[in-house]
This record gives C-alpha cells, structure tokens and sequence, in this order.
C-alpha cells in the first residue's frame, strides 16, 4: 500500500539503502535503523510492516522480534539473514514472525511477501477498528442503537450467531451491513479467526477469482507470483462478501462449487485446497430480481440465503439518531480536535426529520461536516448540510401565540383549508412568518432575533436570503 510506513533494520548500511531504494520505488515510506534497539524505540510511529535482520550486534533479531511481539502493535515481521538454517526459521515463526527470506535478497521475492504481509495487517487493524466500535456500542452485538426496528434485526441475528450457516444481509447502501457482518462473526464458532472482507464489486470482472481463489505464478499474464486469495486468508474465520450481486457469472460457478465442496482450486492450478470459512454475503440489491433477469445464479442465491436477515433504513430508526449522533461526535473529537458537547434542538429536530437516502454513512459524514465548520458550542442548524437544514420542520421555531401571530397576519389558501373548515398552516409560511416577527420584535437587529429564536446568526442569514427579507 503506498505511503505506509515500512521499518528496514540491519546493521549493513548498504542493505538499509538497497532496501530504501527498492521499497520507496513503490511509493513505501521508509525507516532504517542499524540496531534492535533503535527499532524498538521508533516503534510508536506505527510501521505497516518490519524486515528485521536476524544477526546484529545488541540485541539479536530473535530477542527484538520477541519484545515487537509484547508490544501489542500487531505488525508483521519478516526476517532477513544470510544463513539459510531451517531450524532458525521455524523458530523464528514460532516466534511469530510472519515469513523468513535469505539475503542476498531477490526484490521480487521480498516485495511479494512484503505485499501478503502487509495486507494481512491491515486487514486485523480493520477486524481491530470495527470491534472497538462494537464494544462502543449500546447493545450486545454493538450496534449503535435502540429502537424497535433495530432489537428485531439484533433478535433475529443472534439466533444465527452460534451456528455456521451462511448468512444474506440485505439493506440499502449505508445501513452498517458490514458492522452486522462482523457482529455476527465476533460471536460466532468463527471468531478466533479473521474476518476477511471482499467488496464484489471494487474488484474488475477479470480479476475476481484471482481475488478470491488465489493463483499460481503464470497463471495468466502479470502473474509474476503464487499469491493465496481472501478465501484461503479466512480459513477459520469468516469470509465477508461485500456487494455480492456484482459477482461475475464464472465466479459465481466456482464459489458455488465450494460452498458444495468445501474445497477449491487456486486459478492455474489443479491441487484442492480446504478450508473452513464461514460465509456471510450482503447486497443493496434485490437478489430475486437478479435470479430472474439472468445475472445471479439460483442455486447460488439458496447456498447463500441460508439465513437472510434485512438491516431497516435510518427513516426507520428515528428514534436511534441522537444515539447515533452522540456517538460520532464522540468518535471523531480527537481527528479533528473538537469536544462538541451536543445539538441544538433545532438542529436535532432537523436530523431527524431528513429522509437520509445515503442512511448512517451519509448521518456521520453531516456530523463530521458539522464539527468541521462548528466553532463553538454545540452544533446548530448552520452547521448541518444544505439538504439536511431544508428539511427543518417548524416545531424549531417558537410558538405562534408566543410572538403575537394572529391567524389573520397568515394568508389561508385553498389548500391550507382542512375538510372541517379549520385553517392549517402551511410551515413555510410559519417559518417566514416567524422570523417576520422576531425581527420587528427586534428592531431589525438580526443577531437579536437569532438568539431570541434560538438559531445560529448563519442559519437565521440564510433564511432571510431564502425569503427576500434582507
């Protein structure tokens, strides 16, 4: 991954530099030091990755690999050494290093295992992320939240949790199926494994069974190495199927043939590999539809439907808004350096009034927005974003009576006359009437009548723009 940052540590100056050279030729950030102990002091700056020389001077490569292993940073470890002794390298492994590679060193050999290395770390600092969020969260499985729609997903998951069938999580775009996913996988017979996630359609049609399966070197063009796939890394863990409509029909084929068989074959190969990976699936799409028009495989769809469960939209969950808004402030404070406290209730009221197509993604992208643009206190309707702030309803603003308003100052239309004969108010009316009102009740004075309404000076500029009363 470029820009990561890779520990080289090696008492030959000219092996740190040909290293450097190599790693930072494929956009690598490098850090060389000469000794275990320099290495173990720089280890705060979090390295993707180390390649650590087994012989030094000090402290030896096998005693620095041990006080790495103690720090709980989970980094991968490859040792590097002139001497090709496989008891050395069993023990190093043992130990936990992740590979073990003899100089003089092949850049290809080196840059394939650096690559496998650091995709196994980064997808356990993922599998980390997400069960902090989860042990953040307000409920058992950690799902942020606590309203009805919400417990029937939770009841019905935790049904499936302890068995090994598949799982079909349904949901639009945004509902947290992946949060669900890893829920489901953390209390599940899978979990001491990893969670191994695969977005179906990140991934060109071409290159989906390499993905998946792995290939052997020359299986096809650029194919310069073996490299194992998502479904081997998952053995004893669970395997997360991310967008799974988007799977091509060829893939569809060979993975259906291994959740029959339970084995499979690396691309270009014909050695069986097994394994035991537990796998759950998820799509924004109707899959039924898909069946039908031709673009997903039936029987595909009943291996993988097992036990299907529906994540509910936001709109469905009103009730889980504030919670799900606290906990993004709470979430994001030290990125960007602000303790918001809270919202306004005009603003709060706006949150839960918007539709939320984009679901809870799109809620924690508007809260980040918002704390971006919030200087102090808690954050108000000028902070939110233009869509969400269009939405606000007129319960915000102070009550009619309170400032004077007379039926007879509103103008009553056909269509703001119920069947019974009595007036309803249209709410853009009551909202430009309002702020008619709390201006004369001001003098005209504008930051007056903001704190009198109980709005940001920007939220109340923006009406008067909206209104023609500037």
């Amino acid at each position: 991954m470029p820009n990561e940052l890779i520990f080289t540590v090696d008492d030959d100056p000219q092996i740190r530099e040909l290293l450097k050279i190599w790693l930072e030729e494929k956009g690598y950030k490098v850090a060389d030091f000469e000794s275990g102990e320099d290495c173990l002091k720089a280890l705060e700056k979090d390295p993707i990755a180390i390649v650590l020389d087994l012989m030094m001077p000090g402290i030896g490569g096998l005693e620095t690999l041990e006080k790495i292993q103690k720090s709980d940073q989970d980094i991968p470890v490859i040792m590097a050494t002139s001497i090709d002794n496989a008891e050395t390298a069993v023990k190093a492994i043992k130990m936990g290093a992740y590979d073990y590679i003899v100089k003089p060193f092949d850049e290809t050999r080196l840059l394939t295992t650096l690559g496998k290395a650091i995709e196994q770390c980064s997808l356990k600092r993922k599998v980390h992320r997400l069960e902090e969020e989860l042990r953040q969260g307000t409920n058992p499985q950690g799902i942020i939240g606590k309203s009805k729609a919400l417990d029937g997903l939770l009841t019905k998951a935790r049904k499936v949790e302890n068995s090994k069938a598949s799982v079909l999580i349904l949901g639009e775009s945004g509902t947290g199926k992946e949060l669900l996913a890893c829920a489901i996988h953390q209390n599940s017979p899978y979990s001491k494994g990893l969670f191994v996630d695969i977005n179906c359609g990140a991934i060109p049609e071409t290159l989906q069974e390499s993905e998946l399966f792995g290939h052997k070197k020359g299986a096809f063009t650029g194919a310069t190495e073996s490299r194992i796939g998502k479904l081997e890394l998952a053995n004893g863990g669970t395997l997360f199927l991310d967008e799974v409509a988007e799977m091509n029909l060829e893939t569809q084929t060979k993975f259906l043939r291994f959740l029959q068989e339970r084995n499979f074959e690396r691309v270009g190969d014909n050695q069986k590999i097994k394994v035991d990976t537990r796998v759950i699936a998820a799509t924004n799409k109707n899959l039924k539809t898909e069946v039908e028009e031709g673009r997903f495989r039936e029987d595909l769809y009943y291996r993988l439907a097992v036990f299907p469960v529906e994540i509910p939209p936001l709109r469905e969950r009103v009730e889980d808004i504030p919670l799900l808004c606290l906990h993004f402030l709470e979430k994001h404070k030290d990125e960007l350096n602000k303790d918001v406290p809270s919202f306004t209730p005009g603003a709060m009221a706006a949150l839960k009034k918007y539709q939320w197509p984009g679901n809870i993604r799109q809620l924690e992208n508007a809260i980040y927005q918002a704390m971006i643009i919030n200087e102090t206190g808690a954050i108000d309707l000028d902070c939110l974003p233009e869509e969400v702030f269009q939405e606000v309803p007129a319960v915000i603003v102070s009550p009619l009576n309170d400032l004077n308003v007379k039926n007879n100052d509103i103008p009553v239309t056909e269509s703001s006359v119920s069947k019974e004969g009595s007036p309803i108010i249209p709410y853009e009316i009551v909202l430009e009437q309002t702020l008619r009102n709390a201006l004369a009740a001001t003098g005209g004075n504008v930051l007056q009548a903001a704190k009198e309404l109980g709005l940001g000076k920007s939220t109340v500029y923006r009406m008067l723009k909206k209104y023609n009363l500037q």
